[in-house]
This record gives C-alpha cells, structure tokens and sequence, in this order.
C-alpha cells in the first residue's frame, strides 16, 4: 500500500515550469527544397532527439544560449553534423543530400541503424520507453528471406526469443521469452501501428494474422514492464510498423516476385507515394505452396491500404484497412519413433486450417503545442478461425469418421488515447507525463462440433447424435476499460527514475451449452443430453512499476525496471475439450511480476554492446499435466524464471578503417535461461514435483551470423543453436503420442544474399537449413498436432524486386 502511495504522490505531482525555455523551430530539406520526413535529428551533449514530421518540421526547447552541435541521419540521406550558434528563439533550415541508389550499396547509415536494429527513444510515437528494455528491427536493412517471414533471421537479434516453426511460409508467428508459450504470440500484446491485431486481446490473444515482411518498416520489441501501457500480460508488446508512402513522388510501383522449393510461390506488389497533403501505402499478395512434408497445401491473400492526411501542421489523421484469408492443409503430428523414422511423413490427410481476418483503424494525431501531443487510435476486428480434423493422437490411426469442427469468431472493437506532456522542473531538466485511457469491447464464439467424414476443405457443420464425442457453443462477451499513467521525472543529467501505475476492470462472461454423454448399458449405447452454463467474473487490478535510468558517461546507460504483471484465463482454457484433453473446471488466472537489469552502449559506432540479467514470478502458471493417456489443463504452480541475455554486434572493417565504404560485421546474441517451478499446487503433487523445470524454455539460446557487404552486393550467413528444453510440466523424456517429452537441441545454418542492379532492379537469394538438418521446436498438444511438428528441411527462394 505505501509503494501505491508513494507511485500515485509521484505521478501526480504538477509540472513546474520554467520561464527561461527557448524554442528551436526548423526543418529539413532535400536538394529540391523538399520537405524531408523521418530524418532522427540529435543535439549532441544534451540527450535530446526527434524525429521530422511529413512537413519535414522537428521542435526543441533549450535551457541556456551557446553554441550546439546538430546531428541528422536517416535511411535515404547522408547524415550531416553542423554546430548552430542558438541566441534566444530560434528557426533554422537544414539541408540535406539524398542518397543515390547507382552508387555502392553500402552507404553511411545513421547511428542507431548501422546495424539494423537500435532501441526505442525514451519518447516515441506516444510511448515512454526510457529505462526498459527494448529492441527496434530495422526490416529494411534485413538480409534475410522476408518472402517466407522467416522469424528466425527477422528476430535473430532479439535475446531470449523462442521461436516454434509450424509451416514453411510464415503464415503464424510463434515467438515467446522468458519461459512464456510462443503459442501464436500470446504472451505478447500484439499490434499493427500501435493497435491490436490478435483474436482477443483480452480471452483469447493468440495471433493468426502476421503481416508480411516485405511492407514492414520496423518492429518493435518492448519486454515485460510494456504491460504498464500495453494491457495485462507477461511478454510485452510486438509492434509491425508499416511502411509509409514515398513522400517525394506521386505514384511509385514495387513488385516482389519469389519463387522456391515446393513449388512456394509468392507476388507482392505495392503502390505507394505522396499526393499534396495525402500519404498513401497499399499492396496486394498472394502466396501458395505445396510444403516440406506430405498434406501441406497453403494458399493466403492479403491486401493491405493506408491513408495519412495532414489535416493542418498540428493535426494529422490516419486510416488501415487489412483483410488477410489463408486455407492450409495440415499434416499433423508424429511419433518420437516416427519423426526419427522419416520427419518428413504424414498420417493425416483430411485436416485443414482456415482464417479470415479483417481489421479496420482510424488514428489521429495532434500536436497542440510544442510540449503537449494527443493520439488516439480506434480499432476493430471482424475474424473467423476454423479448424478440421482428427484431434487423435499420431499414434491412433485416422479413424476416418466425422472430424471435429471448432470455429472461432471474432468481433471487437476499442479505442486507445493518450496524452504526453513535456516540461521543464525547476532545475531545468526535462521531465515527461504520459496519461492513457483504454476502452474495448469484444464478443468471441466458440463452437466445437462435427464435420463431415470425407477428405476436403469442407467446413461445413454436420448434425450427428451417435458419436461419443463432446460438444459446445458457447458465447464470451467481455469489456475492459483501463487508465494509465507513467512520468520520466529526470533528477539530473545523468539519473532519471519512470513510475508507471495502471488500473484495469475486467469483466468477462460466458453463456452457452455443452453436451452430456450417458451411458446406457454395457454394450457402449448412450443418450446425448445438453447442459446450459452462464458465468461472469469481474476484475479490478492495479498493476505498477517503477524504472530507473542512469547514463555512465556519454558511452553507456544502466537501467533497471520491476514491473506487476496479469494474465486471464483464455476462453480455449475454459470449453474447447477433446478425447485427449480436458480443462479443470477451477482454473484460475494468473499473475506476477518482472524484472530487468542491464546495461547498453548508447551509440552504434564502431560496435554496440548489451547485457543484462532478468527474473518474472509467474504464479498460478496454466500449463499441462498427464494423468494416464489424458490431458489436464490446469493451474500448475508458482515459477521462478531467471537468466542472463547479451548482445554484441561489430563493423569490422570500420574498426581496421573508418574510411571503408565496405561492411563486415559479425554479431552474437545469447541468453542462459533457467526456469523452474518452486511450488506445484496440491492438486497437481500426485504427478509433478517442485524443482522441476519450466516447461518450453531452452537452457540456452544464441544466434550468430555475420553480414558482408562490398558494393552492390551483400550476403548474410546465420546460425541458430537452441538448448534443450521440456514440452510439459511433469519432465517427460518422451510418451508413446509424441504430445510429452524432450525438445532436444538443434542447429540450424541460413544463408541469405542480395545483388543490387541498378536503382529499380534487386535479386534475392536465401537458402534456409543450409545444412539440412533433421529437428523439431515444439511438441502441439492440438491443432496443427497433436504430436511432434517437424521444422522445414532445407528449402530455398530466389525473389526478384522492381521498382517503377
């Protein structure tokens, strides 16, 4: 209660202003007089960054006259260094040289995207980040296979990510951390620009909708303390950044073309440019192929379109509109002793995936001074997920009856606003409030039925009353409304601390039906009768943190943050059942809290450096435990989950020769990782012990690679190693399904090259699983399993890019 009082006292305190504040207006221009966009503009000495407007305009306050040194990068221009005499308020014009795509590829980039990736401004885009731990993924300097979402090249700088591989072109992303499920990503809040794109962000937060790589600009990685602004969870947030609109030209055309290994096929083509005050982004894909492994059929479309007006200087307005459809034939899971036999073999054929998603966001922006900016950004999802199939383990023989049905429906909609407010303290230093609000609404309906008896993506609904087999429909509105509050309150120079608080009401109901099988006789006959079930459950939590932030010099920055954390149970923990598989009826949700400690070099040149160490308690963790051939779905126990992450990436050739217009840098990336549960609940002692370890989390975890880059050309070389790790509570080396046991350890070897022709003509060759190496990264306990899911063998892509 005191840490509550102190946090609210601290947060609320008023702004002092200060008198004295000088103002720095400008804006940076090409050689054409253009406005230029997204240009990172640095006052060097005073820790103080933006980042251009479309106008091209940056704003800065200032304590005391003299002279500054001004730096400015971006991707498409050279960067540029000039020291500016500042004498009360000021307005200055910088003018900038574009970069020109005929000379060699490897240019000067800015400092924070030397190496591809760089971390999250202390304030950006409406967040606070300063004192967490972040990761921002520059896509566009990515040398690596984005036709198929490679997730283990996109995200191979990333400490501590866990990566499962379901399907050989990227149509889900399945990353966790830290001991947490990848499941579809629902560990993480997960956005597209800053809102939701998951099923349910509240009951069912998995992802079946990635966006393609190749319109991404960035992604952005904020680790456990994001859930003081991103909602109640344990991962953080997963941000897509979309790509904007060339802002120097009215109509530009780019089509990636890439064809592979089992017959992967994959167009994308966008149309993008900048019409008077008008930004516009849009592109159509359609991707298809035949798999690695037997029944593996995949075909998706996605469209995609983006609007952003410049309504005034201070008021901007934006519109996304996303439809993604895909069908996929599943192969189902494997046996230990038949993935050793031939990973590459099948025994399903009649087992079929599909999702329809559709989202929708209007976002505004408005700057109503200098010190004061708005966003607010409303969204909704319209979405279908349906599965078909046999959910019989891989050891059981596809019985060839009525496969079972489960449709997932989708519809929600919310909004998210948030006010910051820069000021001076009294000892000029310059301190930030963010004040946030959210509201959402969703309603989500789970059936789980029959479907027909044949082999086809034939999804519709069968009424069959002999089978012995559970069924449902059941209906989970839910509400949430939130407040949030966070302030980087900077005690000097050097030393900054970040108190956050969040309230959350949470209510969640559930309404439907489920049938009853009884058995008559001896003889196996039984009568179906169907059940009624209502629930609701409130909640109000208040989750806190506190961040420190301490700058050692002008090389390094120490930060720490603690942060609480929340998960509710999602709808799939409470109805979806299965012969396999059955969920405890007093599941509860669960909660705890993280922690960072770590340290960060704070410029790129001519290498960067991170480490830091991490632990979450995680109590009440929802996991499965084995009671004789069937799955229980329950509270397990309380888990302490800790470990060490570093990274470390270096320009080579820039150590031996600054003057070297050629890039050789070699990175490393790794964490140890420990995970183990200090305390099984008793219902679960008869079949689990304490000391165990966490389930899904690798006793080490390291990517490295290297990126050469002479000219035109550039080629990419990368190795994943993956320490052993356990698919279930109760340690099993292996059961005769194939759902229980080891993950064993694995290496995996990616090649990828690009050859730059001339400005509008670019080749891309990747070649994944290099060395064709036979392993697998999860054990499914359902849908696309159960059983063993084989990674993808060596497979390879040629892509062909134009641009108009």
């Amino acid at each position: 209660m005191r840490v509550f009082v102190l946090l609210s006292l601290i947060l609320i305190t008023g702004p002092t202003l200060n008198a004295q504040e000088i103002l720095v207006n400008g804006v940076v221009i090409n050689q054409q007089k253009k406005p230029v966009s997204d240009v990172i503009v640095y006052i060097k000495g005073e820790n103080k960054n933006t980042i251009t407007d479309s106008l091209g305009a940056f704003t800065f306050k200032l304590t005391a006259n003299g002279a500054y040194s001004i730096f400015v990068s971006s991707i498409g221009i050279y960067p540029l260094e000039n020291r500016y005499q500042i004498k009360g308020d000021t307005t200055l014009t910088i003018q900038v040289e574009e970069k020109k795509l005929e000379l060699p590829e490897v240019v000067v980039q800015g400092d924070s995207d030397i190496f591809g990736i760089r971390r999250l401004r202390s304030m950006e885009d409406g967040g606070l980040y300063e004192g967490k731990k972040t990761e921002v993924i520059n896509i566009e300097l990515l040398i690596g296979n984005k036709a198929s979402n490679n997730a283990r090249q996109a995200y191979s700088k990333v400490p501590s990510l866990n990566v499962w591989e379901s399907d050989f072109v990227g149509l889900q992303l399945d990353i966790g951390g830290r001991g947490l499920s990848p499941k579809r990503t629902s560990n993480f809040n997960t956005r597209q620009n800053g809102y939701d794109i998951s099923a349910d962000a509240l009951g069912y937060p998995e992802s079946y909708y990635t966006p393609p790589l190749q319109a991404v600009q960035q992604i952005e990685v904020v680790r456990g303390a994001g859930a003081l602004q991103y909602g109640t969870q344990f991962g953080g947030l997963l941000n897509f950044k979309m790509k904007k609109g060339n802002p120097n030209k009215k109509i530009n055309v780019e089509t990636h073309n890439s064809y592979g290994a089992f017959q992967f096929l994959n167009t994308f083509n966008s149309v993008h440019g900048q019409i008077d005050r008008l930004n516009y982004y849009s592109f159509i894909q359609y991707k298809r192929g035949n798999g690695w492994r037997e029944n593996s059929n995949i075909e998706q479309r996605n469209i995609f379109t983006s609007f952003n007006y410049q309504i005034s200087t201070k008021l901007k307005a934006n519109i996304d509109l996303t439809h993604m459809y895909y069908l996929s034939q599943q192969p189902g899971g494997l046996t230990d002793t038949a993935f050793e036999f031939d990973p590459k073999s099948s025994n399903r054929n009649r087992n079929w995936f599909r999702v329809n998603w559709n989202l929708a966001s209007l976002t505004f922006n408005y700057a109503i001074s200098n010190a004061t900016n708005i966003v607010s950004r409303t969204f909704a999802l319209s979405a279908q997920r349906s599965s078909l199939g046999t959910l019989e383990t891989p050891n059981v023989e596809d019985p060839l009856t009525h496969r079972d049905l489960i449709d997932g429906t989708f519809k929600n909609f919310g909004n998210e606003s948030r006010i910051t407010y820069s000021y001076n303290s009294v000892d000029k230093q310059k301190n930030v409030l963010l004040i946030g609000t959210r509201l959402y609404k969703g309603n989500t309906n789970f059936s789980q039925f029959f479907g027909s008896n044949g082999d086809n993506a034939n999804f519709a609904r069968v009424d069959t009353a002999y089978l012995n087999r559970r069924k449902s429909e059941f209906d989970f509105p839910n509400f949430n409304a939130a407040i949030f509050v966070e302030k980087i309150i900077r005690l000097n120079q050097q030393l900054s601390i970040i108190p956050g608080i969040r309230y959350e009401y949470i209510d969640t109901k559930s309404e439907g039906s489920y049938s009853v099988n009884t058995r008559l006789n001896s003889f196996g006959d039984f009568i179906e009768s169907f059940e009624d079930e209502k629930s609701e459950k409130n909640r109000h939590l208040f989750l806190y943190g506190l961040g420190v932030s301490n700058t050692l010099g002008n090389s390094y920055e120490l930060y720490m943050n603690a942060t609480a954390n929340y998960r509710a149970i999602n709808f799939t923990d409470i109805q979806i059942q299965s012969n396999t598989q059955v969920v405890d009826s007093l599941i509860k949700d669960e909660s705890g809290y993280s922690f960072d400690l770590g340290i960060r070099k704070l410029d790129f040149r001519p290498f960067f450096l991170e480490m830091g160490l991490f632990y979450v308690w995680y109590n009440n963790k929802i996991g499965e435990v084995r009671d004789d051939d069937l799955r229980i779905r329950t509270n397990i126990g309380a888990a302490q989950i800790f470990g060490a992450e570093f990274f470390l990436e270096m320009d080579v050739l820039s150590l031996l020769n600054k003057a070297s217009t050629k890039k050789l840098s070699i990175f490393i990336n790794g964490s140890i990782n420990r995970g183990i549960y200090v305390n099984v609940n008793d219902r679960q002692q008869a079949v689990l012990q304490s000391r165990n370890r966490l389930e899904e989390i690798p006793n080490y975890n390291l990517k490295s690679g290297l990126t050469y880059q002479p000219g035109k050309f550039a080629m990419s070389l990368q190795g994943t190693f993956v320490g052993e790790q356990f698919s279930d509570a109760a340690n099993s080396n292996q059961s005769i399904t194939g759902v229980f046991g080891k993950i064993p350890a694995y290496q995996v070897l990616d090649f990828s090259s690009k050859y730059t022709l001339n400005k509008k003509i670019e080749l891309t060759f990747d070649v994944n699983n290099l060395l064709d190496h036979s392993y697998f990264t999860r054990r499914a306990t359902a849908y696309p399993g159960p059983g063993i899911i084989p990674a993808t063998g060596r497979s390879w892509n040629f892509t062909l890019v134009t641009k108009f």
